[in-house]
């Protein structure tokens, strides 16, 4: 999406109603079926949107059927997950994203058999065949993390307007046409969640600068590259991308940093400042440490 005029910073460049967002709740499936499907439980929050998912893609008569046939073709999905596990410990080889590609796997298989597997068998009626196929629910699961929204959690008494950088968030969901801009850390517009509706609006100038006008970009969070090639298959180039994580064990602060990407445990941190020399207090560098952690 280009600007083929000059757009200020507060504009609204589109807004799109919450009937038309894809979740559960609004799919084409019978009304108990989607009681009983938002009911399911997951580790990772996403099994009722990949099972509606999963309807929707392979029902012809679907209301979202416009929508579905604008899905990319899956093989352009160019995730880790989908690389073979030579690929996986050949090209991911000290960035420490293995790991993360290899849980992803196991959650999503786990999470195949115990929740979808039975649920497609109990309403066989109205799922096909290739529901039960596991490389299918992969795919599935690929457009979720690269395409879909989820809405921050709001606390009582917040404006109903509220950015998407929020602490705290609901199940994903599919927002038709916000889903098609792509991601820069140093974006130019941003989705906002309002009562009625969903807007991407400018949060700074953008300008028709040339002839072809200049690019309009979401973010899709304060993520380094790691996070971007796990989630989306995608990296961005050096000095764009001005973020990197520290974290302790399971634990991940996000720091600023003026060039490269990196992933750091933070035990590498305290391993360091103990072999400083100057350092003669280690008792202190002890306290100074387990208060960092626990704050």
């Amino acid at each position: 999406m280009v600007a083929i005029g000059d757009i200020d910073a507060g504009e609204c460049l589109f807004q799109i109603p919450r009937g038309c967002l894809l979740n559960p709740s609004t799919s084409s499936l019978q009304d108990d079926v989607k009681c009983e499907l938002m009911k399911i439980k997951s580790e990772s929050g996403w099994v009722p949107l990949l099972i509606t998912l999963m309807y929707e893609y392979n029902n012809p008569a679907s209301k979202w059927r416009p929508y579905m046939d604008l899905v990319p073709d899956f093989k352009e999905l160019d995730l880790p997950l989908f690389w073979t596990k030579s690929e996986r410990d050949t090209l991911l080889k000290g960035t420490g994203l293995q790991s993360k590609v290899d849980r992803d796997l196991l959650m999503m298989t786990k999470e195949f058999k115990e929740r979808v597997l039975p649920f497609v068998d109990k309403h066989k009626e109205i799922f096909g065949e290739v529901c039960k196929d596991f490389e299918f629910y992969k795919k599935m699961v690929a457009f979720v993390m690269a395409y879909s929204f989820t809405e921050p959690l709001k606390d009582p008494g917040e404006d109903d307007l509220v950015d998407d950088d929020l602490i705290g968030t609901s199940p994903p969901m599919m927002v038709p046409l916000a889903d098609i801009l792509n991601h820069v850390s140093k974006n130019n517009a941003k989705l906002m969640f309002e009562k009625d509706a969903l807007k991407m609006v400018a949060i700074k100038p953008i300008s028709k600068a040339n002839i072809r006008g200049e690019e309009v970009y979401n973010t899709y969070g304060l993520l380094d590259n790691w996070r971007l090639l796990q989630m989306y298959g995608f990296a961005e180039i050096k000095y764009c991308n001005t973020y990197c994580n520290i974290s302790p064990s399971s634990r991940w602060v996000l720091t600023p940093i003026i060039e490269g990407i990196v992933e750091m445990p933070m035990e590498y941190l305290l391993e360091v400042a103990k072999s400083i020399p100057d350092i003669s207090d280690k008792q202190l560098l002890e306290d100074k440490w387990n208060f960092l952690i626990e704050s």
